[in-house]
């Protein structure tokens, strides 16, 4: 990760990842606080976000593809750098009795569909949360995609049990 560096394009936030691949992230100008205006290494601090939250969910029971599993950590990692803070949105989604994630994975329920969400930042009752399913249907006109942030009650997170070797495709 010596030769990673965080950059712009288009008002884009895009890491390189050597001369070989450039990832374009979800996040442009609108939801970052500091958009580089040139290289930007990839810090110790982001190779301890991108590597804990590999492991948790290497360490899941959720089979992940290599190139969805980089997506997602990328995301996480650009998400939990440079997003800009985000405010509860707990109202849209439904109250679990039994809530939780484990290992940093939840689902979300809202009354017209439910998503996988991977748990950034828990903060005792709310948790910011990046969508990881392809994406969740909040009402009939709007909906979350892929890596978009929301922050919930933590009562609003189903623990993600799911069967030994589960794909999660995205």
């Amino acid at each position: 990760m010596a030769d990673w560096f965080w950059f712009s394009e288009n008002g884009q936030l895009m890491l390189s990842m050597g001369k070989e691949w450039q990832c374009t992230t979800a996040y442009n100008e609108q939801h970052i606080v500091d958009l580089p205006d040139e290289k930007c290494l990839f810090s110790l601090r982001d190779t301890e976000i991108y590597l804990s939250i590999g492991n948790c969910l290497v360490n899941s029971d959720i089979q992940f593809s290599e190139a969805n599993l980089t997506h997602i950590l990328i995301n996480a990692t650009a998400a939990l750098t440079f997003h800009k803070p985000v405010s509860p949105k707990s109202w849209l989604f439904n109250e679990i009795e039994y809530f939780g994630a484990n290992h940093r994975l939840a689902k979300i329920h809202t009354s017209v569909g439910e998503g996988i969400v991977l748990v950034l930042c828990d903060e005792k009752q709310l948790a910011t949360c990046m969508l990881i399913s392809k994406d969740v249907q909040i009402n009939q006109k709007k909906s979350l995609k892929q890596f978009d942030l929301v922050k919930v009650a933590v009562n609003r997170l189903e623990p993600l049990l799911v069967a030994s070797g589960t794909q999660l495709t995205a």
